[in-house]
């Protein structure tokens, strides 16, 4: 039985995090990949990243739209609700036995949200980071409700456990982004 995860990119710059782990789970025996791309990673003015996640050989399981495009703060909390629905949606569909979530942008909590009441594991990468900023709280949230870490030092690690969560679920991996840079 192959185990099904789910990758959900939300921006350009998730896709340029994670696309290596992607490859690896592609051409895995063990893993099937499903990719789900929505909120401004299928809009043109922030990069349609729809192309490049094609041309890089990946089939796409589902567009989502959802992307408020209010210049009002509280764009990001219509965009997270609207993700929600649309991304429960397609989990019910797609059943994922994992998700998999980058970073620390506010479309992510849709993502993670969508997955714990879906009950389907959700795997995250970044996570313990630090940058003093909205992303920063995004990001602990996330790690908060995720149950698998994939970090890329040994201090986000350690914050990670000072924060309570599972040392065994923690796994201190490096940058995903480092892998892309090696290969040019």
């Amino acid at each position: 039985m192959k185990y099904k995860i789910c990758f959900v990119i939300l921006s350009r710059a998730n896709y340029g995090s994670i696309k290596s782990l992607m490859h690896e789970v592609k051409n895995s025996q063990s893993f099937k990949i499903q990719v789900v791309v929505g909120a401004s990673a299928i809009l043109d003015k922030f990069g349609n990243v729809r192309n490049i996640i094609k041309k890089d050989g990946f089939k796409i399981d589902g567009n989502l739209e959802f992307q408020s495009s209010s210049l009002f703060l509280s764009s990001m909390s219509e965009t997270v609700a609207n993700g929600i629905s649309k991304i429960s949606h397609v989990f019910k569909s797609l059943k994922p036995d994992f998700v998999f979530t980058v970073g620390d942008r506010y479309e992510t909590m849709a993502t993670a949200l969508s997955s714990i009441f879906l009950n389907i594991p959700l795997c995250h990468t970044m996570g313990g980071e630090r940058t003093g900023t909205i992303d920063e709280s995004i990001r602990h949230a996330i790690s908060k409700l995720a149950h698998f870490h994939f970090v890329s030092n040994d201090d986000a690690r350690k914050r990670l456990i000072k924060m309570g969560e599972d040392k065994k679920k923690i796994f201190n991996v490096g940058c995903p982004r480092i892998d892309t840079v090696k290969k040019i």
